[in-house]
């Protein structure tokens, strides 16, 4: 696939996941049509089905993006304490607030939680986050389930708590090596 195609596929998934994001600002997300999202993203509906397959898969797409971002961000920075990672992917989670907030006012935290629950898992098995107990299905569960609560309350309170003061919060109770 030439550079000039992947770009062009991928500014379209970008204008449909903008548009479902928007419209969830204005309406609930189980109003929302695949129809409606076509409209407000001006794409067809088989363009719409050759980028996804469910209005749930838009959401995933863009928890993706926002999870490739991170990791792009701590391999440029070539640091892997906990501090680096928690601090980065909690700057990533402030930089996309209103994807948060829309998440948040439909009330959508099993779609965040079970997103995170595969990436934790995947940033335990490849040891850019080393946790102090035998990784478990349990542990990846009760970290991915509290961060979950706490990018919630985060967002739910407007984000003003400073990063780093959630990066101490998490380092206390998290169950990762901080080093």
């Amino acid at each position: 696939m030439s550079k000039e195609v992947e770009n062009k596929k991928f500014n379209t998934k970008q204008q449909i996941i903008f548009g479902l994001f928007e419209m969830m600002m204005e309406k609930p997300y189980a109003d929302i049509t695949v129809k409606e999202i076509c409209e407000k993203a001006e794409v067809s509906r088989m363009t719409f089905y050759r980028n996804f397959h469910t209005k749930e898969d838009v959401i995933f797409g863009q928890f993706e993006m926002v999870y490739s971002t991170f990791i792009k961000q701590l391999v440029i920075q070539n640091r892997f304490t906990f501090y680096d990672v928690a601090t980065t992917f909690f700057t990533t989670i402030k930089e996309n607030q209103l994807m948060m907030e829309a998440i948040v006012k439909n009330d959508l935290s099993n779609f965040l939680l079970n997103a995170l629950r595969g990436y934790i898992k995947t940033l335990v098995d490849n040891q850019i986050l080393v946790t102090r107990e035998k990784s478990s299905k349990m542990l990846v569960a009760m970290i991915s389930g509290g961060l979950t609560e706490v990018i919630i309350t985060w967002t739910r309170d407007g984000m003003k708590q400073p990063v780093d003061e959630l990066v101490i919060f998490a380092s206390k109770y998290m169950h990762f090596k901080t080093n």
